[in-house]
């Protein structure tokens, strides 16, 4: 085998690996070839092998970032029988069990800053949001999920600013149980109005 050769089979792996360690720890301007390359422990020819321009590189890596977010809260979503356990599911994907990291936080809002910039990145983000809300769908009708996506979003980057302030669970539970209940009482004005413009005389 020649040297310098890509022939490991977890090379471009390791480089995806190595590209969101970079931006997790320096930001998406740190990201060049050589950096990533450095952080891999693999030739500089690796990373151009694999990924023929940096723009490739970086939107592959951040693709790569949908396995984590996704299993967030969709399993106990998918498990909820009671608007009880919806609250659960969202409290633990802010700020519990089922959490991000704040090593996670800084990718995704670093990914979200290249998404301004990056059609390619913004095209991910609509995807990872989009999936965000057909999980959410299942539980709740579409302008609530869509408001607590955007909370949750909103709670996770306030975790990234203010590490050593930690959110109030309590709080956190107070604000999705209002929205849940909100969505609830709408649903339920909807199906007696329907009711009452289906009874005769009423």
């Amino acid at each position: 085998m020649r040297k310098g050769k890509p022939n490991d089979p977890e090379r471009r792996t390791r480089i995806l690996r190595a590209a969101l360690e970079v931006i997790a720890s320096e930001g998406v301007h740190a990201a060049s070839y050589r950096r990533i390359a450095v952080q891999a422990g693999v030739p500089l020819g690796s990373t151009t092998y694999y990924f023929a321009d940096l723009e490739t590189l970086i939107v592959s890596a951040f693709e790569t970032l949908r396995d984590g977010l996704e299993p967030r809260y969709a399993a106990p979503m998918r498990d909820a029988r009671l608007d009880t356990d919806v609250v659960d599911a969202l409290v633990a994907a802010t700020c519990g069990s089922t959490a991000p990291t704040l090593a996670d936080i800084r990718l995704y809002e670093e990914m979200h800053l290249y998404g301004a910039r990056s059609p390619r990145v913004a095209e991910v983000l609509r995807d990872l949001q989009e999936e965000s809300l057909m999980v959410l769908r299942r539980s709740l009708p579409d302008g609530t999920a869509r408001a607590v996506d955007a909370l949750m979003w909103g709670w996770w980057s306030y975790r990234a600013l203010h590490p050593g302030d930690p959110l109030d669970q309590g709080m956190v539970r107070s604000a999705y149980r209002a929205l849940v209940d909100i969505a609830v009482t709408r649903m339920e004005r909807g199906d007696r109005r329907g009711v009452a413009e289906s009874t005769p005389g009423v």
